[in-house]
């Protein structure tokens, strides 16, 4: 078979993502590849394809347990023979898996980096022909990214032990510049083909919405979680202690919730994944620790009940939502409180030798990184594109999917919302009409029955997105099934007859209704409704100049403390906040403040003018890494001055006219 023909036999697809082709076909001429591409745009594919055709076997290095597991199940119910060797078999069942590799059984063996230079394994690895090695999450090998593992320095040692070198394969979903040339270096990529696809994952909707933290915080995740009741869902919290609270909040109202982190035991820690991961619960509520591996399909949303530590860990959590390629959203509730929790997360990671803690280049890394996403926080620019940016992505972005671009709804309410409220149904966001969302139902019960036969999550056995389409195509037999998206031979034999019959019997009741003539001849089709048009946009800030005569005065404050009272007074709801940012830069255009070069970041520090004005600045020291900053007070005469310069910028501009920027 060519390279389209097992796709389709295996994996049931027609198509490849865009990158897909390029890395397969470089694996395929014996070429070094490395894959950076977003989470969830199909990078297991880019080695499982080539490793069917290729004649030996391939070993992929994997960091995780949960996601060996998940990948050798669905693997094997694609039809391909695949194992993994890791600390969850005993001995005997490792000697029994080596035995049968060697013996030609498996194609695919995942393992973990700890394992690789064993006595035993490396005893296989050198008797076997092994046509590739593929590092998955690559990210991991580079101290300079955020999920360092010394044990993935052994890769290389390991690859030199081999008495020929096979084609070596890395992927990664987030890679800065210098993580992705830190995984070439280590891994000793031979001229790779290196496919970056950027970084944007379009069905993902960013939001940042600020809160106290507190009573405040959980009362706005409750009613989001209730308004998604029928939704996957993931809350990441920075403390064993929030995650603990919060999943006892949701207990409390009735919502089927687990929790994952380091405190609990290994056996108390798969229970909770395996809830979650087997549809038995809705939410799960985690630290980072539940971040890497987690390849559920049908996570609709992720909600940060703290700001992360750094962009890398944001993006790749964030990530878990909408791997099926349906809609989902990302919130993030920030509050001020956030910095400090992570500023003591970091000194504790150093004390502990989380990483190199004597390194002070490393230690400035993080701080950059922590910075960078306290700003995320903050800014009123698009998220998407800030994102983007970050990781050196800088194609251009027409976004309408983030809360600073598009007006989205509040979710402060001043009590907990009722349960009674209507459901968003999963199959909403299918975008199916009222009669193809009944389809789509019975399809999803029946996928369920059929998962706990065979002992196994739902979304192996196929993802939403296959039901849609089922929805969509409406097959009668197996023969039309084999059409379906994402439903290769192997799942056609084993669950197209049940499928086919459900799809049968609501035809022979629904023979009036939304059907139309079907994309495949013979096929009736549940009529699609479009989606709706994006939220309106966002306008830049603007208040009435007379509404500053309004604003209270403090004796000192910062300069975010002052645009919060005036962001009060503005009543607009379709316009951008006013922001410290905004602020700042029209004191540096004035000559109140300038802009000067500390540590490779830009900095600003009062000027005389300034000072005049009353803007008073303090040297003070940093309580991680032992240095320094200065933080700008503004006394009651500067904060009038501001005020004063606001009105005139905005007698300027009137409303309708004004610029993004000072």
């Amino acid at each position: 078979m060519n390279l389209y023909q097992t796709l389709k036999h295996y994996f049931g697809y027609d198509t490849l993502r865009t990158g897909q082709q390029e890395l397969m076909e470089g694996i395929l001429k014996g070429k070094d590849v490395l894959g950076i591409m977003p989470t969830g745009a199909g990078k297991s594919l880019c080695y499982q394809v080539p490793a069917l055709m290729l004649s030996g076997i391939t070993i992929v290095i994997s960091p995780l347990i949960s996601l060996m597991s998940d990948q050798v199940k669905a693997l094997n119910q694609a039809g391909v023979h695949a194992a993994y060797i890791n600390s969850s078999l005993t001995e005997n069942q490792i000697r029994a898996a080596l035995l049968y590799a060697a013996q030609g059984k498996y194609k695919i063996i995942y393992v973990a980096p700890e394992r690789l230079n064993t006595m035993r394994f490396l005893d296989f690895a050198c008797q076997a022909d092994i046509s590739m090695v593929t590092v998955d999450e690559a990210h991991c090998i580079s101290q300079w990214g955020q999920d360092f593992r010394p044990s993935y320095l052994e890769i290389a040692d390991f690859l030199a032990r081999l008495p020929g070198r096979p084609v070596v394969s890395a992927f990664t979903a987030t890679a800065t510049e210098r993580v992705k040339q830190d995984i070439m270096g280590s891994l000793g990529l031979q001229n790779p083909v290196t496919v970056v696809t950027g970084f944007d994952r379009p069905n993902l909707f960013f939001r940042v919405v600020k809160r106290k933290g507190g009573k405040e915080t959980d009362n706005s995740i409750l009613n989001y979680v209730k308004r998604h009741e029928d939704e996957s869902g993931i809350i990441y919290c920075a403390t064993k202690k929030n995650v603990d609270n919060v999943c006892e909040l949701l207990l409390q109202h009735g919502i089927s919730a687990g929790k994952y982190h380091a405190g609990l035991s290994l056996e108390e820690r798969k229970e909770s994944q395996d809830d979650f991961t087997y549809d038995r619960i809705r939410v799960m509520v985690a630290t980072n620790a539940f971040g890497m591996g987690i390849d559920k399909s049908n996570v609709r949303y992720v909600l940060h009940y703290n700001m992360p530590q750094s962009l890398e860990y944001y993006y790749q959590e964030a990530g878990r939502a909408g791997r099926d390629g349906e809609e989902a959203e990302c919130v993030l509730f920030f509050s001020k409180q956030d910095i400090m929790i992570n500023k003591r997360l970091l000194d504790y990671k150093a004390l502990e030798g989380g990483y190199t803690a004597g390194d002070p280049a490393v230690r400035a890394n993080e701080q950059r990184k922590l910075n960078q996403m306290i700003h995320y926080c903050e800014t009123d620019e698009c998220l998407r594109q800030y994102i983007l940016n970050y990781f050196g992505d800088h194609s251009p972005c027409i976004c309408e999917k983030c809360s600073n671009c598009v007006v989205t709804e509040d979710e402060v309410e001043e009590n907990y919302i009722e349960t009674g409220r209507a459901k968003k149904k999963t199959a909403e966001l299918a975008d199916l009409t009222e009669e193809g969302q009944e389809l789509f139902e019975k399809l999803r019960k029946c996928r369920s029955e059929l998962a706990a036969k065979q002992g196994v999550p739902p979304f192996i056995i196929c993802s939403d997105k296959t039901l849609k389409d089922m929805c969509a195509r409406c097959p009668a037999d197996k023969t039309q099934m084999a059409d379906v998206y994402g439903m290769g031979a192997q799942k056609t034999a084993s669950y197209g007859e049940s499928f086919a019959e459900i799809i049968r019997m609501f035809l022979q009741t629904h023979e009036s209704g939304n059907m139309t003539t079907g994309k495949t001849e013979g096929a009736a089709v549940v009529e699609i409704v479009s989606k709706p048009p994006a939220g309106k946009k966002k306008q830049p800030f603007y208040i009435a100049p007379e509404k500053l005569d309004q604003v209270t005065f403090s004796d000192t404050c910062m300069v975010s403390e002052l645009t919060d009272r005036i962001d009060a007074l503005c009543e607009e709801k379709d316009r951008k906040k006013l922001t410290a940012a905004f602020v700042n830069d029209l004191l540096v255009q004035k000559g109140y403040l300038k802009e000067e070069e500390q540590d490779e970041t830009r900095i600003r520090r009062v000027t005389e003018k300034g000072i005049a004005a009353g803007i008073c600045e303090e040297e003070r020291r940093s309580k991680f890494g032992g240095g320094h900053y200065y933080a700008l007070i503004h006394t009651r005469e500067s904060q009038e001055m501001i005020v004063a310069e606001l009105k005139a910028y905005f007698t300027d501009f009137p409303s309708g006219s004004v610029p993004a920027e000072p």
